[in-house]
């Protein structure tokens, strides 16, 4: 883990290549955009870029919640720990990706994991920043909310969808995810092991690729090491939908 202080590299993308202002002005429909440039510079104050080798946490569940992480580069995945010592993940992270944690304004604790699946550049902001620029700025604000809403609605349905589907609809519901939200193409190289497939599918590996290799015998699907093709995804549709 590499980590650089930095006040301005938000705004004048300075830092590394300039990749940081990635956070504010590069995505659509991006959170930051009612924000004055005063407000950008109060933002900042004390933001720290940090760049995160593959494997490494960037943020702990149960711990202190006093960030709000913007991924620049990469991909994280975030997910729960149980006192099983199985884990659960709920969804990956790519650039563009705002985290709030879960705890922003619920006890400032952090409700889930968050590791590299890649090589990861973000930003830590300062959440006392954040907070008291909500006070001032109501566009800022429905924003954020919305954006925390829309977090909490994607775990609720993922919730439902774990504890009525079946296990098929499940692996449907991963493969479709990581090509339509994640990697948007036909086929993908997965930074994920087939364990972590599993955990993203709630379920073990062994009947993970049992049905990764059923949907490949039925030509939904083509898998070569870490590449996966869809090539009938109205069929992974139609389980998903079917559960």
């Amino acid at each position: 883990m590499n980590s650089i202080n930095t006040g301005d590299c938000i705004k004048k993308g300075k830092l590394n290549g300039g990749g940081c202002n990635t956070c504010i002005k590069n995505y659509k429909h991006n959170i930051f955009s009612p924000l004055s440039e005063e407000e950008i510079d109060f933002l900042v104050d004390k933001k720290r870029q940090i760049i995160y080798n593959v494997g490494e946490t960037i943020a702990k569940q149960n711990t202190a919640s006093t960030s709000v992480i913007c991924i620049n580069e990469g991909l994280a995945k975030f997910y729960v720990e149980s006192s099983s010592g199985k884990n659960v993940i709920i969804r990956i992270a790519k650039a563009g990706d705002f985290i709030t944690g879960g705890g922003l304004f619920n006890g400032n604790v952090q409700h889930f994991s968050v590791s590299a699946i890649t090589k990861v550049t973000c930003c830590m902001i300062d959440s006392a920043n954040l907070t008291g620029i909500l006070e001032n700025n109501s566009d800022f604000a429905v924003k954020l909310l919305r954006n925390h809403t829309k977090q909490n609605n994607y775990l609720l349905k993922k919730l439902v969808d774990h504890t009525q589907k079946y296990m098929p609809g499940r692996v449907a519901d991963t493969l479709l995810y990581l090509k339509n939200e994640i990697f948007n193409s036909e086929s993908f190289s997965v930074p994920l092991t087939r364990q972590e497939l599993a955990d993203m599918s709630n379920m073990t590996k062994e009947s993970f690729v049992r049905i990764l290799h059923q949907f490949k015998d039925s030509k939904y699907i083509d898998t070569k090491g870490n590449t996966i093709s869809i090539l009938d995804e109205s069929s992974l549709v139609s389980i998903s939908q079917n559960g």
